[in-house]
């Protein structure tokens, strides 16, 4: 038996799964740790990724007939395994030497059994420490986020990261990022796994938020570590990936603040974040040009009427466009 099953959901990263493939099992050697590694193809073009994959390593793939979306691809793959702890893992993410020996000594601990869910140290190609735990998100932090005020300096801000200080030692946190974030799998199983009503994004906010209303914490573990590029799949198309993560923050409110709420932060969507992206845009202030901007609240007005214009979670490919 396994001691962790390592879930990656591949979208159109081949090369980087593959290197993450290789990565896993490497470190698992080195911290005697046994891993199953589990890679569920949400779609990729290249002709022999099975076949590298499993060249990097012992690993059972799954191939979608269609990009299901994160959460759900992800619960076929953790439900393929039987390991005591769950381990999702982004394909541009690698493991460092030490981590999954640091993840599951820790957990092991009876000192931390109120602990079901573990985010490591993130870091950026370049070593830099990348934000990745914070608290829950409040209300009024949907709207900051939405208006632009997370973007300003100001101390204590807990959302949607945490500063760089609260990276410097491990503490519980109200959510780790979900690029590398390990679970014991009775947690997983009561929690119903990743909610599929997200496609992509906040899929690992909602996790810990459903968590935490059942008692079980979310934990920020520095002794383990993982390098992540970050971005590598949403960066191909940066309009869409813009509209999949509002009407994942949406879908969030909704389902943790009510339809009232939802509906008053579509409406500061709509009328506040799109002029004020849009300005930015023009600037060359956004890493999303005007167009994308524009691509991507086009594509939500259309999915508002339509429920076609963006892909519906986990669903079946006659019922895709």
């Amino acid at each position: 038996m396994s001691d962790v099953d390592v879930v990656i959901v591949n979208y159109k990263s081949a090369a980087h799964t593959v290197k993450c493939v290789e990565a896993v099992h490497a470190i698992a050697r080195e911290d005697g740790v046994v891993v199953h590694v589990f890679v569920i193809d949400n779609g990729d073009e290249a002709l022999d990724f099975e076949v590298e994959v499993e060249g990097a390593g012992e690993a059972r793939v799954v191939k979608n007939p269609v990009n299901l979306g994160f959460g759900t691809a992800s619960n076929i793959g953790a439900r393929l395994g039987t390991a005591p702890f769950i381990l999702f893992l982004n394909p541009d993410a690698l493991v460092h030497p030490g981590s999954l020996r640091a993840f599951t000594s820790f957990l092991n601990d009876p000192n931390n059994a109120g602990v079901g869910i573990a985010g490591p140290e993130i870091r950026s190609t370049n070593g830099s420490i990348v934000p990745s735990c914070s608290q829950l998100p409040s209300r009024s932090d949907l709207i900051a986020r939405s208006i632009g005020l997370h973007t300003l300096p100001r101390r204590g801000v807990g959302y949607p990261y945490t500063s760089l200080d609260d990276h410097a030692q491990s503490h519980a946190v109200g959510q780790v990022m979900g690029a590398a974030l390990m679970i014991r799998r009775p947690a997983y199983e009561q929690l119903n796994g990743f909610d599929e009503r997200f496609f992509l994004y906040y899929e690992d906010v909602d996790i810990s938020a459903r968590a935490d209303a059942l008692g079980i914490t979310s934990y920020y573990l520095k002794d383990a570590c993982v390098t992540h590029a970050g971005r590598i799949s949403s960066s191909q198309d940066a309009g869409f990936s813009l509209a999949l993560h509002i009407r994942s923050r949406l879908t969030y409110a909704g389902l943790h603040f009510g339809r009232l709420y939802q509906f008053v932060l579509f409406l500061v969507c709509a009328l506040i974040e799109f002029p004020a992206r849009l300005l930015q845009a023009m600037l060359g202030r956004s890493a999303v040009g005007a167009g994308g901007v524009l691509r991507a609240y086009k594509l939500l007005v259309l999915n508002l009427f339509s429920g076609t214009a963006l892909p519906r979670p986990g669903a079946e490919p006659d019922s895709q466009r």
